[in-house]
């Protein structure tokens, strides 16, 4: 039998969804949803309010269910656990409460942010795919409530953050006019579609970098948070080349297409793309109750994945299925997000904690292992009181070594110092390269057309290439940042635990800056000009000749006047010799006109195109850039500077801990030394329990 974490209702050992209240037990897993999130107070799901009433979108009455794919795998349990991330919680509060008994409220304080960061960190799962093929329906339907704003005329212009709160809001983040700083302004849920669509106009959403919505509902209180993203308008548009950047930072994807084709070649480029950005990914395809040949194509889609070497899951959904599934188990089944739920709970949430679990049982293990040195100094010249100088010359070895890292001349210091000013410089040549390669590009692509009819497309692929040059420099100096981290490391025998990709985060201030248009490409001010000086030089040649007509020969001083007769076939000639030539000169002007004009657009779109990249885009990036790397130099070094300081005064408190040993009285002895093993027990237990973790993992 499984018992329903939400209701408590008793189920059958192979359900998937509860009969009583319509839950998916894949979800209901020990460490989802525990004690320790949300600042410490337990996650009773009796008091998740039910979903808001849903909108499900038009279907026709007839519209059949979808029955379960039978050649779709059964979605998996989670394994037997053996480790519990409750029990590395349990280690951090049993190391806090020994370090306060030692009086290290520097180690204490650091545990503390040690179970901040495995509590309150979210797991970011990013929803990607083109303009209409049910992101923000999916959302809505995996937590069974009208979240984001969905409509047939409605398209996602701001990226939207779904996560846990106590209580339903939403949250705006606004670039200040610095551009530099975000302001936050707090709304309600129904301000949603005026805010993260364009319904409200265009330019409505100028300035909002995302908008955070709060709601309340299990997966949610597990650390799941759903990302929104518009539609990449083309995979290798400039919102493609953003998203990609985004998923670096993101511990899981839903690729989102429909079942009306199969997967074109842009999409398994995106696919590839993106596995290799993040490895926790899964195709989702949606719109299933639609098309009646879905299952073929789902087939189509898992062979064209595995020719392309992507393992990932494929996981066909019918969102108005699930919609319409508030109480009905057998529809909430046929769905097919059973599968999908399972996918977020196992692949992504309780993988991206297992990954947070190590890092913090590092963390408990080098704080048991700075205890442990001053209760063994205690017990060793307790147990041998003629050893306290070998012990004490032996703990201040450890001391000088740990003012030698506290230094500011410290090995370590000038390696993170000389790290820094190399990357800077490589990172900094890397953008220049990329942007001068853009402009080139840019100037080959103008010169090949007429700006005046291509500058729509130029700027298109302008914005694409530019956010390409962007990420690509982004994951560079992520790479290497992390690299300069692990040398620091070395010289601690110990990993750094900074998260160094939040902060190279680009944001979306160069996709904000306007290109604007080039005043020359109307010809307002020289096309009339041109066109009267072209029209005069072609009609000069028949005036001549109309004047030639008119003008009456003198011969011999007597005047002769031709009969109109007489003069007829000489006026014809006359007439159709300045009108060729009228028209041979009228046709090389407004060609040459028209060549003059092509050529000072294409000038002013290249010296357009130059001066965006140079004087509005590469400044923004280079600030960017020192910006992050100020955050990277003063994270690490408040990092392993900390950790330094905490190596000195561990190995003082331990001398000062052996020399009282030596002078405590032998009746103290006893009492003192029952003490000291009970500490010791207590450490063993949780460095065994953070070494099980590191080592083996935690459930998942």
């Amino acid at each position: 039998m499984v018992t329903c974490g939400r209701c408590g209702a008793e189920n059958a050992s192979n359900a998937a969804v509860c009969g009583q209240c319509n839950n998916f037990l894949s979800w209901d897993d020990p460490t989802l949803g525990d004690a320790q999130h949300h600042g410490g107070r337990a996650f009773d799901p009796q008091q998740i309010p039910s979903p808001v009433p849903l909108s499900t979108p038009d279907r026709p009455a007839s519209t059949p269910r979808v029955a379960p794919d039978p050649a779709a795998p059964p979605p998996n349990r989670p394994s037997e656990p053996r480790a519990d991330v409750n029990d590395i919680i349990r280690a951090i509060d049993e190391g806090r409460d020994l370090a306060a008994g030692r009086g290290r409220a520097d180690l204490e304080q650091h545990l503390g942010r040690t179970r901040d960061r495995l509590a309150a960190d979210p797991v970011p799962v990013v929803v990607v795919g083109e303009f209409k093929m049910g992101k923000s329906t999916l959302i809505n339907a995996l937590l069974q409530a009208d979240i984001c704003a969905v409509d047939a005329d409605v398209i996602t212009a701001v990226p939207t953050m779904v996560r846990y709160a106590e209580h339903a809001e939403v949250t705006r983040n606004l670039l200040t006019k610095d551009g530099e700083v975000l302001d936050e302004e707090r709304m309600p849920l129904d301000a949603m579609p005026a805010l993260v669509t364009e319904q409200a106009g265009p330019g409505s959403t100028a300035g909002q970098r995302t908008v955070t919505v709060g709601y309340p509902h299990r997966m949610l209180a597990a650390g799941l948070a759903l990302v929104d993203t518009p539609g990449v308008g083309g995979l290798d548009s400039h919102h493609g080349q953003l998203t990609l950047g985004a998923l670096r930072q993101a511990e899981g994807a839903l690729f989102v297409t429909d079942a009306a084709q199969e997967l074109t070649q842009p999409e398994l480029e995106f696919l590839r793309t993106s596995a290799e950005r993040c490895p926790r990914i899964a195709l989702v395809v949606t719109k299933v109750d639609i098309f009646p040949h879905w299952r073929r194509l789902v087939e189509i889609n898992r062979e064209h994945l595995q020719r392309a070497g992507l393992a990932m899951p494929v996981i066909p959904v019918s969102s108005y299925l699930r919609l319409s599934a508030a109480n009905d188990p057998d529809l909430n089944l046929e769905s097919g997000f059973g599968d999908l739920v399972a996918f977020l709970a196992r692949d992504v949430v309780l993988a991206a904690r297992r990954l947070t679990a190590r890092s913090a049982a590092a963390e408990v293990d080098f704080v048991a292992t700075q205890l442990q040195q001053q209760t063994q100094a205690e017990r060793t010249v307790m147990a041998a009181p003629a050893k306290v100088s070998t012990v004490v010359a032996q703990l201040d070895a450890v001391q000088q070594e740990a003012m030698r890292l506290a230094a500011p001349t410290a090995n370590w210091q000038t390696i993170l110092s000389d790290g820094i000013t190399q990357l800077e410089a490589d990172v900094t040549y890397d953008i220049l390269t990329r942007l001068k390669a853009v402009i080139r590009e840019g100037e080959e692509i103008i010169d090949r057309g007429d700006p005046q009819d291509t500058w729509d497309d130029t700027e298109v692929w302008l914005r694409r290439q530019l956010a390409k040059a962007v990420v690509d420099n982004r994951d560079q100096l992520t790479s290497q940042a992390e690299d300069l981290a692990a040398r620091v490391a070395l010289q601690f025998a110990m990993p750094s635990s900074a998260n160094l990709e939040s902060q190279t985060d680009m944001g979306d201030h160069v996709d904000a800056l306007s290109l604007g248009q080039v005043p020359i490409f109307s010809n307002s001010a020289t096309q009339p000009t041109s066109i009267l000086v072209a029209a005069r030089s072609g009609y000069l040649p028949i005036m001549l000749g109309t004047a030639t007509v008119g003008a009456v020969p003198v011969v011999g001083g007597a005047a002769t006047v031709l009969t109109g007769g007489a003069f007829a076939p000489f006026m014809v000639a006359i007439f159709a010799v300045s009108a060729a030539l009228g028209d041979g000169i009228d046709a090389s002007t407004f060609s040459s006109e028209r060549l003059r004009q092509r050529t000072a657009r294409q000038a002013a779109a290249r010296l357009a195109v130059q001066r965006f990249v140079r004087d509005d885009v590469s400044p923004v990036v280079s600030k960017q850039t020192a910006d992050a790397l100020r955050r990277i130099r003063q994270l690490l070094r408040d990092d392993f500077l900390g950790r330094a300081q905490q190596l000195q005064r561990t190995a003082r408190d331990a001398i000062t801990a052996a020399r009282q040993a030596e002078a405590m009285p032998r009746h103290q002895q006893q009492s003192r030394k029952r003490d000291l093993e009970d500490q010791q027990r207590r450490l063993d237990e949780v460095r065994t329990t953070a070494r099980q973790v590191v080592a083996e993992g935690v459930h998942g």
